[in-house]
């Protein structure tokens, strides 16, 4: 599980609602945020950026899961990032959706993809390797939460692929993709003067084929 004793993150009950308190928060280093799940209403927040951004460095990014402190209060939960609204222009933080975590309750994540090894079908086969799905959605328990998946592209020659169920063997035990089985994850490619190649081939069957009788 991806909890560090280390990780705290401090928050603040955010009394005001609205475009206009929520432009004041950010000026003065305050990300708006709700916190929700865990069978309790939401609560309304704020965050403080730097904090955000040292917990983002972690190696599990929005997957860590932390300990969230109310200012003020004896009140704790450990809680993850949900979703995370940024402005597509400057990149500054907008909003932030906080999910809180209960043990013994599954969560529903996405995992980023990691591909490693030198690839056999490109270094002596000239093929292309094409990185289809970079992340995957996963159903698993806090306590079973990994980092990445990382797929050993070595033996990958042209025209082999990997796919979400190739992948099924490196899932925790109760854990489960949220995704078609057959969805492709990376395929190598064959070069593309052997597609160009093939292409006119194609063509002429065609052309013989439209020719009456």
């Amino acid at each position: 599980m991806r909890e560090s004793a280390e990780i705290v993150i401090t928050v603040e009950k955010r009394p005001e609602q609205g475009r206009g308190p929520a432009r004041r928060m950010r000026r003065v280093g305050q990300i708006p945020a709700v916190l929700y799940g865990g069978d309790r209403p939401p609560v309304s927040i704020s965050v403080d950026e730097h904090s955000l951004r040292e917990l983002l460095k972690q190696e599990a990014g929005e997957n860590t899961i932390f300990l969230l402190k109310l200012e003020g209060t004896k009140e704790e939960r450990r809680a993850m990032i949900r979703e995370i609204q940024k402005d597509p222009i400057s990149g500054h933080f907008l909003h932030i959706d906080f999910i809180r975590i209960l043990a013994g309750q599954k969560i529903h994540v996405r995992i980023p993809v990691e591909l490693t090894g030198d690839c056999i079908g490109v270094r002596q086969g000239g093929g292309r390797v094409d990185f289809i799905s970079r992340e995957l959605a996963v159903e698993l328990l806090p306590e079973e939460m990994i980092d990445k998946f990382s797929v050993d592209m070595s033996t990958l020659d042209v025209g082999h692929h990997v796919s979400v169920a190739d992948l099924q063997s490196v899932l925790p035990p109760s854990a489960r993709f949220l995704e078609d089985p057959h969805r492709m994850v990376v395929v190598v490619e064959a070069p593309k003067a052997e597609v160009e190649a093939a292409a006119p081939v194609g063509e002429a069957v065609i052309s013989v084929a439209a020719e009456p009788e």
